[in-house]
Order: C-alpha cells, then structure tokens, then sequence
C-alpha cells in the first residue's frame, strides 16, 4: 500500500480557521483524497500560521522535519493542498520540489487540478512552469501585502484602529456596534496623573515613575513603572485621539518590527493619522484622554529633555554648581555638596571666629573612609567654583578658530581618510557582485530557452542569484552608512564658526541663569572636572551643533588642566 503523508499550511492564524484554505479544509480535501486513492495516510504535518513569502525553508521547522522524514523513507507520497503550500519565493520552490525527488518522495497538490496534480521535476517544460508559478505566487503575496497596507493606512486616515492589542489607556469594546476601542477608565487617570506631573509640577518621566511606583500603581502587566514606560504610554498619540498607523518598520528578522525615527512626531509625513480636509489633526472624540493641544506641549517638553542628557537627580536638587560634573582624580568616584563647621577665621585683634563652609567631599570619603581613597577629601567650593568660572570664561571669550579648526581636522582626518578608503573598496566589490549577478541572470534566461543546452543546472543558477542579490544588498547598505557617517564629519567642521560666533553670548547667559539652568547649560559642553590636590582637569565636550541651535548632535572633546 503507498504510504502517504500530508502537509497543510497557512499564512496567518487567521486562516487557521476563517478561510476558504484553512486547515480544517485542507486536511478534509487530503484526507477524502487518501481515500478514494486506497492509501494509507501515514503522518501528518501542520504548519499554522507560517509565511511561507517572508520566512525562507530554512527556517521553517516543520518543512525541514517533512525533509528529514522523506530522506529517511517514512512515506512514498506527500500531499499537498496546492502548489504555493511548498513556498512562495520563486528560487526556492523549484529547490524544495526536488530534494522530496532525491529522497525518492513524489509530490502531488490535490486541489490544482481533478484527481489531483502531480509535480513532476523531470520535465524540462515543467521546471519552467514551476518557475513562473513560484513567481506568480511570490508575486501575489506582495500584492496582498500591499493591499492589506493599503486598507490599512485607508482606515487610519479614518481614525480606525487598525487592530492588535489595545494601548494603554484603552480596552476591547463590548459593544458591536461603534468603535473597536473605549477608554479605560483606570488607566486613563493614570496617564492624567501622568499629563498633570509634567505640565504643572515640571517633573520628568523618572520622578514620576517614582511616585508612581511609591504610590503603589503598577502598569497593565503588573511591573514597576520605568521612565521609558512612562515616556511610551504618554507618546502614543492615540491618548489624544489620534489612532496613528505605520509608526514602526520591519526589525532584523521577519517578523519583527521596530519603532521609524521621530515616532510620536504626527508632523512626521510617514505616520497616518485622520485628518480634515485641510489637513490638520482631527481628534476622534470617543478616544480623546488629554487634549491635542496638551499632548503636543507634552511631546515638546519631551523632545527638549531629550536632546539635553541632564546631570542626576542629586546634582540637579543640590544648589552647588558643580555637583555631577566633579570626578576624583584618586578613586574616580564623584564629588557631593557639604558643609563643614570647624572652618576658623582669624581677626587682626587676634580674635578667632568659627563658622561653616560649604565643600566638594569626595563620596568615597564620605561613605567608606579616607583608607578607601587617599586623596583629598573635600575641597572648598568657593574656590573650585571660582577656578572653573575664571577658566570657562578664559576658554569661550577667546576661542582659537584656527587652533579648533586644527584640533579638529587632526582628530577627523585619519577617520575621514580610512572611510574614504572603505567606500572605495566597497564600491568595487560592488561592481564585481553586480556583473557576476548579470552573469547568471543571464544564464538563466539562456537555460529557459534552450534548457538541454545548459552546462549549468536551474537549481545551481538559482542559489547563485540569490546569493549575488544578498550581497549585493549588504555592500549597499555598508556604502550607505559610511557615506552618511563621512558627510556627519563635514558637517562637524562646517559647525565650527557658528560655535565661535555663539560662545561669548553663551556665557553671558550662564552668568544670568539659575544654578538648574546653569546645570542643564554645562551638560552641553561639560563631559567631566576631574579634581586632584593640584590641579584641576576641565573635560569639555562641546556639542558644537546644539549650541549653534542646529538640532543634531556633533561632539568636539576636548581635556584642559588648570593648576590650582
């Protein structure tokens, strides 16, 4: 008796049921094929929910266990529902088809055709039928991609929710008319609580996961809430009634994705959001938590904060200026704000007055003792503050153009000449894979033409293809990003006025400003103050693009010492 085995697939877990071709039908049609045959159905395989466009063989489990079974002799014939159940990527069907030849297995789809069509790997005619019809399948699963795209960003612009599992702030409706979504009130006060720590208190995402946390609230999953969990709830812009569609892109494998550059920007072309007619924001009303006109002020605060990494929350509560830029010179650890009361100060009466001063300490004298760190302990802040204000005074009245122009070219130069190199060398691999490429390409077309006349085998033509389009691909992409990372370079240097024009305006307004703001203004330019018994290292690293109010980022760095 022919033993038969039969694999059933389908594309997404929808299909699994709901569809036309789902599982339940395919193994209906099989197994009612079995029968009529006399055969005995052996085994059956299922892969559920599987692309078989975007996901290659070689990754697909259960095709390469029906593989292995076929190389072992486990069955005579194996079933399919149709053609495209193998794979739908054109160079690959031809290849899957006939390994199950060499194990000796024949391949039958039962649906293409009455009583079933056999696919025969010997015939040349048939090779290129199988071709066109991996190509036709491969074809149509694009289409459909690009349809279900289409459909979906159609909804968007509609202010549909374009499914998956609800936001936060949001739940499943009960009803079945109306919206899929409504809010849930819960977790909306949440993100009002949220909304009101920002925009009245001025708070930032970590102390107000704090409180949060303190306050025993714990999001959907039952975790801690993180300051990124609190920046993605409040980012999404359906909390504003904003249902937004095509805010992330494929990640690195096939069915992962990753959040596009400026995801929560609705000003961002890429992201679909509904819109009147002129083409303004319009709100659904029935999903709207926080006003659009809060919200948008919310994602300003947030790009603010996000281009200024601020010192930590000590250094920023503390009224010392340098506290969270001071390193120590001996343990490396940094300095806190402190006060001693044994300072003395001798009058020319002789008389002596005792009060307190305020010092740098050395945290590691501080917690551990001066057996842990054997430098100074603390320093006095008078003078520390006044060393550095002379210095950053000195350093950005009289900047060098010429010598940080010369500081700079010698720092980029070597970078700049080896990505040049690099470029150059790929561009030629490029020409190489490219015109082997054609080659075969080539030869392919020769092969379909007159088939017995070829030296080489489809199937040896076809890995050599693909093989030449991934690499293709791959040096593209490296020139890509090495071109960009040169003109980044470029960029830096032509940043260079614009920085000495701003940098005595710079200080000034340092001078006038609050110890906060003067804090957030030396995270700009300042990397770190390392402190020793003698000398002073003042760190810079100036962001020379974010003081010229360019909005992208290019550091310059920059190590001065001060002898004190």
């Amino acid at each position: 008796m022919t033993r038969a085995a039969a694999l059933y697939r389908v594309s997404t877990k929808k299909q699994l049921k709901n569809e036309d071709d789902s599982i339940p039908a395919q193994q209906h049609t099989i197994r009612s094929f079995v029968r009529e045959k006399g055969w005995e159905l052996v085994k059956e395989y299922i892969e559920p929910g599987v692309s078989a466009f975007k996901i290659s063989s070689d990754k697909r489990d259960i095709l390469q266990d029906v593989l292995s079974d076929a190389l072992q002799g486990k069955f005579d014939v194996l079933l399919i529902f149709k053609a495209d159940r193998l794979s739908r990527q054109s160079f690959e069907y031809p290849l899957i088809l006939k390994s199950f030849y060499d194990a000796g297995v024949e391949v039958i789809a039962v649906a293409d055709a009455p009583g079933g069509r056999s696919l025969n790997v010997d015939d040349q005619m048939d090779k290129l039928l199988r071709f066109i019809e991996g190509w036709q399948a491969e074809t149509e699963s694009k289409n459909t991609s690009i349809r279900v795209k289409t459909s979906m960003m159609d909804m968007a612009k509609r202010g549909h929710w374009s499914g998956g599992r609800p936001p936060y702030g949001f739940k499943l409706s009960d009803s079945k008319k109306g919206l899929p979504l409504e809010i849930n009130q819960k977790e909306a006060e949440i993100l009002l609580l949220m909304k009101r720590l920002y925009l009245e208190e001025d708070w930032g995402s970590k102390k107000i996961a704090v409180y949060l946390n303190e306050h025993g609230y714990r999001t959907r999953e039952n975790r801690l809430w993180t300051d990124a969990r609190v920046r993605d709830v409040l980012q999404n812009p359906i909390i504003a009634g904003l249902p937004a569609y095509n805010r992330t892109k494929p990640g690195s494998t096939p069915t992962s994705r990753v959040r596009i550059k400026n995801w929560y920007d609705i000003n961002n072309p890429e992201i679909i959001i509904p819109r009147d007619e002129n083409g303004n924001p319009k709100p659904i009303k029935e999903y709207t938590i926080i006003s659009l006109e809060e919200w948008q002020k919310l994602m300003e605060i947030m790009k603010k904060r996000s281009k200024n990494t601020k010192p930590d929350a000590r250094s920023m509560d503390s009224t010392a200026l340098l506290t969270g830029f001071l390193k120590c010179g001996c343990c490396g650890k940094g300095f806190i704000s402190s006060r001693t009361r044994n300072a003395k100060n001798v009058k020319p009466n002789g008389k002596v007055y005792t009060y307190e001063k305020a010092v740098y300490r050395c945290s590691t004298h501080a917690r551990k003792g001066s057996a842990f760190c054997s430098g100074q302990g603390s320093y006095s802040q008078k003078k520390i503050d006044g060393i550095f204000m002379s210095e950053l005074e000195s350093f950005l009245k009289n900047v060098d153009l010429g010598s940080l122009e010369h500081y700079v070219n010698m720092k980029q130069a070597s970078a700049r000449s080896q990505i040049s190199r690099q470029i150059t060398q790929l561009e030629k691999e490029l020409k190489k894979v490219r015109r082997r490429l054609n080659s075969w390409v080539d030869r392919l077309n020769q092969y379909f033409a007159d088939p017995e006349g070829s030296i080489y085998s489809e199937e040896m033509m076809a890995r050599e293809i693909k093989k030449a389009e991934e690499e293709e691909k791959v040096i593209t992409e490296q020139i890509a990003e090495l071109k960009a990372e040169l003109q980044q370079k470029q960029v830096e240097r032509d940043s260079l006025k614009q920085f000495a024009r701003l940098a005595p305006r710079w200080f000034e307004i340092f001078k006038e400003s609050p110890v906060e703001t003067k804090k957030k203004m030396l995270k700009q330019i300042i990397d770190k103050i390392v402190l020793r018994r003698d000398k002073m290292e003042i760190v810079y690293n100036i962001n020379l693009m974010e003081l010229s109010e360019a909005g992208s980022e290019s550091a310059v760095r920059f190590k001065i010492a001060v002898e004190m």
